[in-house]
């Protein structure tokens, strides 16, 4: 019987998978945007100090004005060459596909309420699935050409964040485990 009803009811399935996985991404890619956040204020709290305290130190130590005048030089570079770095490029994809991802979450979320409710057919479901698809893929394909770096320790922190947000909103239990997140 429970075959047979997952059967009658494979596209609701799948569009909540699909949301599921969505929300997972969109976790993810806030928690790699925090991560990256701390080393791009990380970097600019120290270039800020070396220039700084090296601008004093130089005119107070005149002796060691090479040493001084070479880490404001460096410090210059650095900052020359901020957009350049690939962790600087990062942390600003991040951020924008962070907003990409919630606001298709948020739209998900109301698709699925009629989903639920049955407003839709089988095929309608379909092809909103395949809209959320690949609206999701175009969001990543914008923000990171190459490809988005996949951290372990901060999938997991998405996992966990999906699945208390499910029992909170949803009172659904999230099966984590591996890469893959699971409706129990």
């Amino acid at each position: 019987m429970a075959e047979m009803d997952q059967g009658l009811h494979r596209q609701q399935n799948l569009y909540w998978n699909q949301m599921v996985e969505l929300k997972v991404a969109a976790s993810y890619i806030r928690c790699y945007r925090d991560y990256l956040g701390r080393w791009v204020t990380g970097i600019g709290v120290v270039k800020a100090v070396a220039s700084s305290t090296s601008i004093a130190a130089w005119a107070v130590w005149r002796e060691h004005a090479f040493v001084w005048g070479a880490i404001i030089a460096i410090s210059q570079v650095v900052d020359a060459l901020k957009d350049v770095f690939p962790i600087t490029k990062r942390y600003k994809a991040a951020s924008e596909h962070a907003v990409a991802l919630d606001s298709l979450f948020i739209d998900a979320q109301m698709e699925w309420e009629n989903i639920f409710s049955g407003s839709y057919t089988d095929a309608q479901i379909n092809t909103r699935l395949h809209k959320l698809r690949k609206l999701q893929h175009d969001a990543e394909q914008r923000s990171f050409k190459e490809g988005l770096p996949i951290r372990a320790d901060l999938f997991k922190e998405a996992q966990d964040e999906s699945a208390a947000f499910f029992v909170n909103t949803y009172g659904v239990h999230l099966v984590t485990g591996g890469t893959d997140v699971q409706t129990r």
